[in-house]
């Protein structure tokens, strides 16, 4: 009688049959090992035919050529994708100091820090201004005025804004009470770059830009990039006198002209 315990792997729960459960994928060795056991088991009266053996053989050289090209493939990829971190990398750290754009709503209040920049479509209306935190709860709310359709607008926000970093959106309204759409950027110059979850991530005046999302970059300000240079006086010219040690090429005339020899 055959034993349960002394022969696991006939059944699905025991550790072996798990351990060698069949795969799932066909490769070039399995399918070798399939071909050289389907001729060892073959009929010696009835062997396979040749046309039926080429065909099989054909199918092997198939199966070999395009785990190969998949191979090749797969390394290509990596190397493309490395190819394009390099160049994420070099762009990245070129973009420090300089000013940059991205589509967002984030925006950053404070002393040195109120502006906004906006594409607004349509003739404009009249514009409200809403600031939220990262729960959703609204944090202020202020009427700007009415605002002219246009793009790349910079506004100014009213300075009486809670400082901090916000999430933002600006509502227009035209006198028909339609809606204009409006496209809202995140602004910054970048200080510093960060790999982050797999992508490039710039600070930017408090701010995380992803280098996927950018619009625009400025070039970098020559005054905020160029140290202050601090003059040296140039000491005044006084004349030669007689007796003055002299040296060059023109010593024997200067030393005519004040009479030494």
């Amino acid at each position: 009688m055959i034993s349960p315990t002394t022969t696991p792997q006939f059944f699905g729960n025991g550790a072996t049959g798990s351990a060698n459960a069949p795969s799932k994928s066909l490769d070039k060795d399995a399918f070798l090992k399939l071909l050289v056991a389907q001729l060892k088991h073959q009929d010696p009266t009835s062997p396979m035919d040749g046309k039926d053996l080429a065909a099989q053989l054909a199918q092997f050289t198939s199966v070999e050529q395009l785990t190969q090209l998949n191979a090749a493939m797969t390394t290509q990829t990596q190397a493309s994708q490395m190819t394009t971190l390099v160049g994420q990398s070099s762009l990245s750290a070129s973009l420090i100091g300089r000013q940059i754009e991205a589509v967002g709503d984030m925006v950053v209040v404070g002393p040195d820090a109120n502006h906004i920049k906006v594409d607004i479509s349509g003739s404009g209306g009249a514009a409200t201004l809403t600031l939220r935190d990262n729960t959703g709860n609204v944090v202020a709310t202020r009427d700007l005025g009415t605002l002219n359709g246009g793009d790349g607008q910079r506004l100014t926000l009213p300075g009486d804004l809670p400082a901090g970093t916000w999430h933002y959106a600006l509502e227009v309204k035209g006198p028909n009470g339609n809606t204009s759409t409006v496209t809202q950027y995140e602004t910054g110059v970048v200080s510093a770059v960060e790999f982050k979850n797999g992508q490039i991530v710039l600070h930017a005046g408090g701010l995380e830009i992803s280098l996927n999302d950018l619009v625009r970059i400025e070039p970098a300000s020559p005054a905020a990039n160029t140290p202050p240079v601090t003059p040296t006086p140039t000491p005044l010219a006084t004349a030669a006198q007689p007796g003055d040690p002299v040296s060059g090429a023109i010593d024997n005339v200067i030393q005519r002209i004040f009479g030494r020899h």
